[in-house]
């Protein structure tokens, strides 16, 4: 088949991807790249022409030669499986190459979280309004980075005191509270917001454009270090945990957690339960005396 049958294939599917899977331009971008790096790779054969031994070969061409983690290469194996299931279903192929493919466990690992004196103290570690706005935005809500770059204007309700997220992972609307320490912040932020523009983003670069997802992680990265957490691996999504940790650790019902997360299973809002349980040891570990670590001082009983 010609190069131009192949990239009508790919154009249908990534257009299936975003109108009737409802799947972010992100996401649409890195399956796009996903398929763009498997058709060039060893192209002998047309994309639809491949055989569940060229998958698994390109798979194991990622694994042993790009050294790809467990996590990068299951992202690769479901972009795969999506492509060739969406080619089955629409009749370009008679049978599913990638049908019997299967993806790689992934260890799950644990949210790095922070304290609450921690966070405050990065919080509170801008001089400009802006950033701070992002900050407390970040964990006030516990919004995704992506999500906090797409806000606009219209999304913020001061009066109600609620944050609307629109086209969050999923592609799912929903509401968060605002916290009644943000609505001061995000007053003044909005009252030093530039005017001559117009982008409608709550947050806004030098340019007056949207200020982009990456821009949030270096100036996070940024206040990490002026806040000397050198030791500590602090990014936007850092505080996303520690916002649904401190919930959590407050006593607030898992599913309300599930809720202003976003998460569309509650298994993966119950790992913050592990991360709560695994503090609440350590904790318990260095305070109290009957401790291992606190042996030496631990009381002696006579009878």
């Amino acid at each position: 088949m010609s190069s131009n049958y192949q990239t009508m294939l790919i154009d249908d599917y990534l257009v299936w991807l975003e109108v009737e899977k409802g799947y972010s331009s992100k996401t649409i971008r890195e399956y796009s790249y996903d398929l763009q790096m498997f058709n060039n790779f060893n192209n002998e054969r047309s994309i639809e022409m491949r055989t569940t031994t060229d998958l698994r070969r390109f798979f194991l061409h990622l694994k042993r030669e790009k050294k790809y983690s467990p996590r990068s290469l299951h992202r690769k194996i479901c972009s795969l499986k999506s492509f060739y299931k969406f080619l089955k279903k629409e009749a370009f192929i008679s049978a599913n190459p990638a049908e019997n493919i299967e993806s790689p466990k992934i260890p799950k690992s644990l949210p790095k979280i922070i304290s609450v004196e921690d966070t405050l103290q990065l919080l509170n570690t801008p001089d400009n309004v802006r950033d701070r706005t992002i900050l407390f935005l970040l964990y006030g809500t516990g919004m995704r980075v992506s999500e906090l770059s797409n806000l606009d204007l219209d999304c913020i309700d001061l009066g109600n005191r609620m944050i609307r997220i629109i086209g969050g992972k999923g592609n799912k609307d929903r509401m968060i509270p605002l916290p009644d320490v943000l609505i001061p912040i995000i007053e003044e932020h909005l009252e030093n917001r530039r005017r001559n523009t117009s982008s409608s983003a709550l947050i806004l670069n030098r340019s007056g454009k949207r200020l982009t997802s990456r821009s949030i992680q270096r100036m996070v990265k940024k206040y990490r270090e002026e806040a000397n957490f050198h030791d500590k691996k602090l990014t936007p999504h850092t505080l996303r945990h520690a916002f649904a940790t401190h919930l959590l650790a407050n006593s607030v019902d898992i599913r309300v957690i599930q809720e202003l997360l976003g998460h569309a299973s509650l298994s993966t809002t119950q790992l913050y339960t592990h991360v709560s349980l695994e503090h609440l040891r350590k904790s318990y570990e260095l305070g109290h005396p009957l401790s291992e670590q606190n042996k030496e001082k631990a009381p002696v009983f006579d009878g």
